[in-house]
């Protein structure tokens, strides 16, 4: 199936998978090397991985863990209409909707039935992302595989959007119909435990959402884009640092005597040590 994201390559096999794969590697190259080689590629791929170790610990190449990482803790403010930065955070409905797949069978992901599930996510989003100047559709996070025994056998995906009548007209969209119908055909079919689906879907009006983060990669909510009014341009969240402002949940989501009572009470309580 072409359709298949092979970026996702390295999670399809557990652990102790990929270690045989490995010995069954080393074993290869004993049986048909000369016996001076038959280490040659573990000390190779341990001298590799060793350097590259110290040379991130010691400084002196660039971390790869801290590629694209906001330092510092901050905050997103979804922009106003006109692209201009909002006055308060929060100040936005949002919709969120996560979908996700499961394989259940022994064959794990590569069950053709979950692969073929996988292909109308991708689908799905595709639409949504060609649409986006009009549907409402802000972004989402990328694929990410929950671990679950010994392998990855489950795939999840948040999508974000302005307003629950956006999803919900999304869900309208002909691709969705389609993927839902397949979904119904192969979970009433001979084998329907196979393949399981969550779906949920969560609603807040302004005033009841926030996003934290500290020293991560953008994500979730960080990585929502705009389009830019009278542009084919997208435009990002603004990033806010200041302390003052992310100043506690309730004074994030905008309802300042809710903080100012919450800060009462943990001020009472210090005093009372």
């Amino acid at each position: 199936m072409v359709y298949y994201n092979y970026n996702l390559v390295k999670d399809e096999l557990s652990l102790p998978a990929w270690l045989l794969i490995g010995a069954a590697g080393q074993i290869i190259v004993t049986l048909t090397a000369p016996r001076a080689f038959v280490f040659v590629p573990a000390a190779i791929t341990f001298s590799v991985l060793l350097i590259n170790f110290l040379a991130q610990a010691l400084g002196i190449t660039k971390n790869m863990y801290l590629k694209n990482t906001i330092p510092g803790r901050h905050t997103v403010l979804f922009p106003n209409e006109d692209g201009s930065r909002p006055e308060k955070l929060g100040d936005k409905p949002i919709a969120m909707f996560l979908v996700g797949i499961r394989s259940n069978s022994a064959l794990g992901r590569l069950n053709p039935t979950y692969r073929r599930v996988q292909h109308y996510m991708d689908e799905l989003y595709e639409d949504a992302e060609t649409n986006r100047a009009t549907n409402g559709y802000l972004g989402r996070t990328p694929d990410f595989l929950p671990q679950d025994f010994s392998s990855n056998n489950t795939l999840i995906s948040i999508s974000y959007w302005k307003t629950i009548d956006d999803l919900e007209a999304f869900a309208r969209r002909p691709i969705h119909t389609k993927a839902f119908m397949y979904l119904v055909k192969a979970q009433t079919g001979d084998k329907p435990q196979e393949t399981g689906v969550l779906h949920e879907v969560l609603y807040c009006p302004p005033g009841h959402w926030e996003g934290i983060y500290s020293n991560m990669n953008p994500w979730g909510l960080e990585l929502l884009k705009w389009v830019k009014p009278k542009q084919k341009a997208l435009q990002g969240p603004y990033i806010e640092h200041d302390l003052k402002v992310i100043n506690g949940m309730w004074g994030r989501m905008g309802n300042k005597l809710k903080q100012a009572e919450a800060e009462q009470k943990a001020a009472e309580a210090g005093a009372s040590m």
